[in-house]
């Protein structure tokens, strides 16, 4: 009987010194299972897909001094097996006040666009038809685009920026809706489902300028 107890024993103290790896909790490593994909895990970790750009970041920025981890260049580069690092959120005391720096700019028009999602499933529950939550969606992250670039201090940069807008979109404010639809619709997208990408890139952010305020 001793005995049986002293296996139980050993059994549950290897259950919990190995558990942190398969689980998805802030501050910690994990270890990519069959059937994981970084938005899901986001789900998990922080309750919100979108942000999983917060993992990528994260586990790039551990991979530069420890081994054990790998740089992930996209959201589809991952393995089953590979070790990521779930970071914590930034404090909600870095989003009161004024945004000063470029990095806090970045930081908050982040929050802006990240919400689009949560918001556009009050907007389903109250019945509002997808043409319309598309257009409400794109004005959500058009105008905290136009936000972000009045609060920088270097209007130098804006300029720049909006001269690459306008050469890309034919606008100085980023694409319009009217570009977005016709680039969706003709990748071969029916009307709906390109209304349906317009949510959903509405509410996406970019790694490449979030890993500079790392």
């Amino acid at each position: 009987m001793k005995a049986k107890t002293n296996l139980i024993a050993v059994f549950l103290f290897s259950w919990i010194f190995t558990v942190p790896a398969f689980a998805q909790t802030l501050n910690s490593s994990y270890t990519i299972q069959q059937g994981d994909w970084l938005s899901k895990i986001a789900k998990k970790a922080y309750d919100n897909p979108h942000l999983y750009y917060r993992i990528i970041e994260g586990t790039n920025k551990k991979a530069a001094s420890d081994d054990s981890f790998d740089n992930i260049g996209s959201a589809n580069d991952i393995q089953v097996g590979q070790k990521i690092w779930i970071p914590a959120l930034p404090s909600a005391n870095n989003l009161t006040g004024i945004p000063q720096t470029n990095c806090e700019i970045r930081l908050w028009y982040n929050f802006q666009i990240v919400a689009v999602g949560i918001i556009n499933k009050k907007w389903e529950q109250d019945g509002i038809d997808l043409e319309t939550r598309a257009h409400k969606a794109y004005e959500m992250r058009h105008e905290a685009r136009v936000n972000a670039r009045f609060m920088m201090q270097n209007k130098e940069e804006v300029s720049v920026l909006q001269a690459r807008d306008m050469e890309k979109y034919g606008n100085p404010n980023g694409p319009t809706f009217e570009y977005l639809l016709k680039k969706n619709t003709d990748a071969g997208l029916t009307l709906a489902d390109a209304y349906q990408s317009i949510i959903d890139s509405s509410s996406r952010t970019d790694t490449r300028y979030n890993a500079d305020c790392q």
